[in-house]
């Protein structure tokens, strides 16, 4: 699944860096959901921080973030700016529109959320 189906808002809408170290200044240190995706733009993690830019320096120093996957490895680090209180509700939509099409979750998320499938 392509990051613009999972995105809530226009493609246009969303910033992107690479994921890279490098990149991660250019990231705002601002409450978000955000997408890694490899070099074709398909979703290998759907998350949600309240720190856009430390999360993304969490993520480039996990060995398992920046694993090969079944889809390839996370070239793209992809987010969108919302509210803290919003958060969980946008990545819980962002990881429904997955599952519908796929029936699992993106090749590094590891469980369903609290409460509920996604909620």
């Amino acid at each position: 699944m392509k990051v613009d189906k999972v995105i809530r808002r226009r493609h246009s809408d969303f910033n992107r860096v690479p994921f890279k170290l490098s990149a991660a200044v250019k990231v705002h240190a601002a409450p978000g959901c955000y997408v890694l995706s490899n070099f074709s733009d398909e979703v290998i993690y759907i998350g949600q921080s309240v720190n856009l830019c430390r999360r993304m320096q969490e993520h480039l120093k996990s060995s398992r973030m920046t694993a090969l996957t079944r889809l390839g490895y996370a070239a793209w680090f992809c987010y969108e700016l919302w509210g803290a209180g919003q958060i969980a509700n946008v990545e819980a939509d962002m990881l429904t529109a997955y599952w519908r099409v796929h029936r699992r979750l993106p090749p590094l998320n590891r469980r369903l959320g609290e409460g509920g499938l996604f909620r």
